[in-house]
């Protein structure tokens, strides 16, 4: 027995209904009929036979009562997961709840409102579901405009459709039958199946003064808020790990939970994309116990997000929602240990139609196992607590024993059951680093050479008491000893497909020998372990009529590299919504000798910037809004498919605009500042009226703009000077740009002479990060020489820089 948390609480899975932001559904972009003309109710009989109830009679559902809240988040306590909402299916036909409508060409629509009083958010679950061509059904909360349609293309095998929940307490349905559709064939291909009444919120709006700086959101769930999980850090703070990292998936299933699971190798190391996770985390915390064809229902239902961890050591920035994959098959599955292995299946499609790989910008990695009696730690666990960012747990112990483990639950009825499991879990008695909470359920254990000897059952640590927590061990559930169970009891068939007979199976890289890499000013890059880190200290938004802005940096001779996308991170506000969210481009062209701009060697735009991307079981690429509060947000948008980058060493400017050339309002986020890793960067600006300048109100820094590479060879942006002792200069827009390191320590000045030696200019410079910048519109155009030395220091001291001034 572990404490009495996990022996009296009910199991609870992190699971949640989700708003509507942090699903990725594909809505085809289409505006409904009721939104373009006015439509006219139909009198009389549905084609089905049934009658159409009044349109002022929506269905209504009750809220949780009291002992329905204790059973749904008793639980958060026991089995590390988070339930958000509560079930509640709908027993009438779906043809009586709503009214029939026909506009002025005589097309048919049908409206329905389900009504969830008081409810954070709402979800729905649609059986049957087979649009036609040409049908389509808008889901949209009351009063809101549509943003798009569910249609044929949402159409599965399983002829389910788990639609994300929605933050409002009514939801408006209309189907559009397809144009000329007659009275007598007016049946709808769907059935509202069930509701789910979202009673919290995903992550609430709890503010901590200690998470309001740039870079710091304020998103937080009541109950695994930041500041609970302040002792697990953030997982990208330690780049030993990143292989391991890389390999944690964020799930969210049947649309009411939140667990994690991790990517897993098998002996072909073939890419197969397996994730491993518990089965109480897809079986409703037992409540589907036995029940296979509602577990198999939630995991065609389930949702991955990759790379969803903050993309900084210290402190959190709401990550990328963008890379995400959806639906799954259950291929292993026993409840007797815990154990649950699923084969993600919506994956993107090649162009010869076949599946493909999960996308390299994804960044997967398939952690390798560990079978073996007694692995050997440290021992390392990465996780999703509170459905939050991703976390890392550290115990010194070196090994492990496995114990007995017992948790009672409430099972459909509502009665309190207990489940027992006799020496198959591995236990931790204490973390030296980190703990878990609701949501880090699935999560693996990794042993000291990052194999996977277990995933997380349930436990009681906290930061305050980060003490015992419990994982199903993989070496019971290897092999099952139940008659007649096929293999869906087992693991081997799945991860030892040759019959190897191995113990250990060593990780898969599927980007090696590669390396995928962020051209970042700022993001701690793991793959790039020695660059000095910083923290984004300013949220600047550009003045009025700056419609881009720019990073310069020094980059190699590069050869053969792919592009797979680009990030920005901004700091949102409550004014700023996914509509006000302009579509960006980003470009990355060379300067010449004398500052000018070349043409772009890189240049592509988002089409769905405050969307994300997933893939459906057939391929097709899906999107959903996400949501903005005052957060500091992280976006990507990928890059064409096979842009490919070759470019001479030199000075370039990666720059961001608008895609329509409006004005750039975003509060981006950026460093100012005097870290030597900024060398060689340098913020610019583009307005309507002066073109390009360096950027006046980020002297010594550079924005969040980063470029996401596959490259053979990692790519160092870094100055590198023709002058004496490191200092760089050139000329630009009627000023005199300056940098390095006697700038940064040494009180320097500057004096302009012309080719006769008159000297025409004396300045004194301000340090600034090792930078200066030195005005020099009041000469008169023509050439000229500058001498940088230090202010104490002699002639011969100084270093002449040549320019023409213009």
């Amino acid at each position: 027995m572990s404490l009495l948390r996990s022996l009296r609480l009910p199991l609870l899975m992190l699971l949640a209904l989700l708003p509507e932001a942090l699903w990725g559904q594909y809505r085809t972009a289409r505006t409904p009929r009721s939104e373009q003309m006015p439509l006219s109710p139909v009198v009389g009989a549905l084609g089905s036979g049934q009658m159409m109830r009044s349109a002022t009679n929506a269905l209504r559902v009750a809220a949780p009562s009291a002992e329905e809240l204790r059973s749904a988040t008793a639980g958060d306590k026991g089995f590390r997961t988070y339930t958000f909402a509560v079930e509640r299916p709908v027993a009438e036909a779906t043809e009586a709840l709503g009214r029939m409508y026909q506009d002025g060409a005589g097309n048919y629509v049908w409206r329905a409102e389900v009504q969830a009083p008081q409810a954070k958010n709402i979800g729905l679950r649609l059986s049957r579901y087979a649009l036609p061509r040409g049908g389509a059904l808008f889901v949209t909360a009351k009063g809101r405009p549509a943003k798009g349609a569910f249609t044929e293309q949402n159409n599965e095998t399983d002829s389910l459709l788990q639609i994300a929940p929605i933050d409002a307490e009514t939801l408006v349905l209309e189907y559009e039958y397809p144009e000329g559709t007659r009275a007598d064939q007016l049946k709808l291909p769907f059935r509202l199946d069930a509701l789910f009444y979202g009673f919290r919120d995903f992550r609430s709006a709890g503010r901590a003064e200690n998470f309001a700086q740039p870079g710091e959101p304020f998103y937080d769930h009541p109950r695994a808020s930041l500041a609970s999980l302040s002792c697990a850090p953030n997982a990208i703070a330690y780049p030993d790990a990143w292989k391991q990292s890389r390999s944690t998936l964020l799930l969210i299933v049947g649309g009411t939970s939140a667990s994690t699971g991790s990517l897993i190798n098998n002996t072909r190391s073939d890419g197969t994309p397996y994730v491993l996770t518990s089965a109480h985390c897809l079986n409703n915390l037992f409540k589907l116990l036995g029940d296979l064809g509602a577990v198999n229902r939630n995991a065609s239902t389930t949702v991955f997000f990759f790379g969803f961890q903050s993309p900084l050591r210290e402190g959190n920035v709401r990550p990328t929602e963008e890379q995400s994959l959806s639906g799954a098959n259950l291929v292993g599955y026993n409840e007797d240990t815990d154990m649950c292995l699923l084969r993600i299946k919506g994956l993107p499609r090649r162009a010869n139609g076949t599946l493909g790989p999960i996308p390299a910008a994804y960044q997967p990695y398939f952690a390798g196992w560990n079978i073996n009696e007694s692995p050997q730690g440290p021992f390392v666990g990465i996780h999703h607590p509170g459905g939050s960012t991703k976390r890392y747990n550290l115990t010194q112990d070196t090994e492990l024993r496995t114990s007995d483990y017992d948790l009672s639950y409430e099972d459909k009825h509502g009665s309190v059951r207990f489940i027992s499991w006799s020496d198959v879990h591995w236990e931790v008695n204490a973390w030296a680093v980190g703990a878990t909470a609701a949501g880090s359920s699935g999560s693996a254990l990794f042993d000291k050479d990052g194999l996977i000897v277990g995933a997380l059952t349930g436990g009681a640590s906290t930061c305050d008491s980060p003490n015992d927590d419990r994982y199903w061990a993989l070496k019971r559930s290897w092999v099952s000893n139940t008659p007649g169970a096929g293999t869906i009891r087992s693991l081997r068939p799945w991860l030892d497909p040759t019959n190897s007979g191995r113990k250990t199976c060593d990780g898969y890289d599927p980007i090696a020998p590669k390396v995928v890499q962020r051209l970042s000013a700022i993001y701690p890059d793991p793959v790039a372990t020695s660059a000095e880190v910083v923290k984004p200290n300013v949220t600047h938004t550009p003045r009025t009529g700056v419609d881009a802005i720019g990073n310069e940096l020094r980059l190699p001779q590069i050869s053969g590299a792919t592009i797979l996308g680009a990030y920005v991170v901004f700091k949102s506000n409550d004014q700023l919504t996914s509509a006000d969210l302009p579509q960006l481009r980003v470009a990355l062209q060379p300067f010449t000798d004398d500052y000018a701009l070349g043409g772009k060697v890189v240049d592509f735009a988002s089409s769905t910037l405050g969307t994300y991307a997933r893939y459906d079981a057939f391929g097709a690429a899906q999107r959903g809004s996400r949501t903005l509060r005052s957060d500091s947000i992280e976006f990507f948008f990928p890059a064409p498919d096979g842009l490919k980058l070759s470019l001479s060493e030199g000075r370039y400017l990666l720059s961001c605009t608008t895609s329509d050339s409006r004005e750039l309002r975003l509060p981006l986020l950026a460093y100012d500042g005097p870290a030597d890793r900024l060398r060689g960067w340098a913020a610019w600006t583009h307005h309507w009226t002066d073109g390009w300048r360096r950027s006046t109100e980020l002297p010594g820094g550079a924005y969040w703009i980063d470029l996401l590479i596959e490259t053979t060879t990692l790519v160092n942006p870094e100055a590198k000077s023709d002058l004496p002792q490191g200092l760089t200069g050139y000329y630009h827009g009627g000023a005199l740009h300056l940098e390095g390191e006697e700038l940064r320590h040494t009180p320097c000045e500057v004096r302009i002479y012309d080719l006769t030696g008159q000297l025409h200019m004396h300045q004194k410079l301000t340090q600034t990060g090792g930078r200066a910048t030195v005005s020099v519109t009041g000469l008169v155009p023509g050439l000229y020489i500058a001498a940088v030395r230090p202010t104490s220091g002699r002639i011969s001291d100084a270093h002449s820089i040549y320019f023409s001034h213009k």
